[in-house]
């Protein structure tokens, strides 16, 4: 009698653990369709923050219409299941704050992060339009998620440390185990994709792998790892781009964006300028020489001021890299051979000599320095009688 009293208080306690854990509601994303959504229940709106009117930007200042997001906080028991760049969507509560309405949905949140504080437990960040809702109480719900991401993402974890090993083939297994459990996520792409172009022949397996990571980009796990794979990305595209040659430039014309996004995200990394500099320099020497029209022309100017811009701000970073002094001789060398009898010609000839002793100073050996840079530089420095 005591074994059965205690099997069934057992799982009757077994039962109220999950429900209160995975509280399943229904909702409607349109009244188009009758099929409701099945949503598990992950926390409150606690706070709702509208952007100074001050700050209005000139769209919504056109419109007359606020355009910008409200930046939402909701506390959630538990954020398992809530990963970066998801949509959580916004239920109204009943009076009684105990039951869930089934009903529409009434607004949808992207989440921005996942972050625990001391007094008020776990807390998401998220973006969402949230003019409607007013002060009514609101419940945030995630989708079933059919996708197993814990398990995806031990499985990662496995092909780090095999990829660390130099155990490649087993990494690229554990990858591609991850990406099927869940295809979605950007950060397994990556390790798929940078895992291939160890490899030295797959780097076309690695554009592949790139290129999903970044149109998924708004989920990566973190910060620190969206900001290594940009700049990944950018030196990977320079390169795939000097392999397959001029013939094609889709890699070449989505060097810009990424660089845009890595200098939007992380401005203060020495990286992302060093090659935001070498995306906007390889688009000026790969821009069509030939053709001379007003377009063109400017074109070319707007790629020689972004690169120069690019550099100095790399410059204020670190000065002791050879590689950025590598190429800013590449490039001050390009300028001085187009502003021959110019007033602009010293400039760029003792821009050209001063970077050419950061090399010398710098220079580690570790690459062929080309000697048609090397003459460059000595014939500037013949000219200005600076040996």
């Amino acid at each position: 009698m005591i074994r059965i009293l205690f099997y069934f208080l057992f799982i009757s306690v077994s039962l109220a653990a999950q429900s209160s854990q995975d509280r399943i509601t229904f909702a409607f994303r349109s009244q188009a369709s009758l099929d409701p959504l099945r949503m598990i229940i992950v926390g409150d709106v606690v706070g709702i923050e509208k952007a100074s009117f001050f700050e209005v930007d000139k769209l919504s200042q056109e419109l007359e219409v606020d355009t910008r997001p409200d930046t939402v906080t909701l506390k959630v028991s538990n954020p398992k299941g809530i990963r970066v760049g998801q949509t959580l969507y916004l239920l109204e509560k009943d009076p009684d704050h105990k039951t869930f309405r089934d009903g529409n949905i009434v607004g949808m949140v992207t989440v921005k992060s996942v972050y625990q504080t001391t007094f008020f437990g776990w807390q998401v960040r998220g973006e969402g339009y949230l003019r409607l809702i007013e002060d009514r109480p609101v419940t945030a719900a995630r989708l079933l998620d059919t996708t197993k991401y814990e398990e995806a993402f031990f499985a990662k974890k496995k092909g780090d440390h095999f990829f660390a090993k130099g155990l490649t083939d087993e990494a690229l297994r554990m990858y591609k185990h991850a990406i099927s459990l869940d295809p979605g996520s950007p950060d397994f792409h990556y390790a798929l994709g940078k895992a291939h172009w160890k490899d030295g022949e797959g780097y076309v397996s690695t554009a592949f792998e790139y290129s999903l990571a970044w149109k998924n980009k708004e989920r990566f796990s973190n910060s620190q790892e969206k900001l290594l794979f940009l700049v990944d990305y950018m030196r990977f595209l320079i390169y795939y781009f000097k392999i397959e040659g001029k013939d094609n430039k889709k890699h070449l014309e989505k060097l810009p964006l990424v660089a845009k996004e890595a200098r939007t995200l992380y401005p203060k990394n020495y990286e992302v300028w060093l090659y935001s500099f070498e995306s906007a320099y390889t688009n000026l020497i790969h821009s069509n020489l030939e053709e001379n029209s007003v377009d063109l022309r400017k074109r070319r100017e707007e790629l020689s001021e972004s690169s120069e811009m690019f550099l100095n701000k790399a410059l204020s970073l670190r000065r002791s890299d050879y590689y950025l002094h590598k190429l800013a001789c590449e490039f001050y060398n390009l300028k001085w051979k187009e502003y021959r009898g110019t007033q602009k010609e010293k400039e760029y000839r003792d821009k050209l000599i001063d970077h050419g002793k950061q090399l010398r100073l710098y220079y580690t050996g570790e690459s062929n320095l080309s000697e048609d840079l090397l003459n460059a530089i000595r014939l500037a420095e013949k000219q200005s009688n600076s040996f």
